[in-house]
């Protein structure tokens, strides 16, 4: 493998373009049951789809302004990919966007609330935005605790909003601004 392209630098995490040749890896962490739960993703993804999500993404990662903004994860210990991270649903007149994020390996570590707070900076400063939103299951104690660490604010539920696990489980939404970084 490459040695990867890295835009962004933290202390435990870099974070590089997606690529296609990872594609295999990214489609196999989706496809992982713990991942998947968190994701409320009912597809199975394939070497093939993953290869076809790549493209998308990178496509409106190049648009005149971005429509997203996607990353591979790489743990600085060994430049180790370990996940991904994005912004979709990026409105400039709003000056918003929703953030999402699968961590397929090495959970737990703090990898991923670094990873946040890089692409929560990414999103002010490089793009402009004012308010960047997401939705964690209530039941996913751990990502809402990285998600608050790396400067979230919770803002309110989505009662019985999904079904995860085979149950319905509420929503929790949260947002975070420029001032919450500071």
């Amino acid at each position: 493998m490459d040695a990867p392209d890295l835009i962004i630098v933290g202390e435990l995490v870099a974070l590089g373009p997606l690529r296609r040749d990872l594609a295999a890896t990214y489609g196999r962490w989706v496809n992982a049951p713990d991942v998947r739960e968190g994701l409320l993703n009912l597809g199975i993804d394939t070497p093939a789809t993953a290869e076809a999500w790549v493209d998308e993404q990178v496509k409106k990662g190049v648009e005149r302004p971005p429509a997203a903004a996607d990353f591979t994860i790489y743990d600085r210990s060994d430049d180790a990919p370990v996940g991904t991270i994005g912004l979709f649903d990026i409105s400039y007149v709003h000056s918003t966007a929703e953030l999402g994020i699968a961590i397929g390996e090495r959970r737990g570590q703090g990898l991923g609330t670094e990873a946040v707070r890089l692409v929560l900076e990414w999103a002010f400063r490089t793009l402009g935005l004012h308010s960047v939103m997401l939705g964690a299951l209530a039941w996913n104690e751990g990502g809402l605790r990285a998600y608050e660490h790396a400067g979230f604010r919770r803002i309110g539920i989505r009662r019985g909003g999904a079904v995860s696990r085979g149950e319905r489980t509420d929503v929790v939404l949260m947002d975070a601004i420029p001032e919450d970084l500071a």
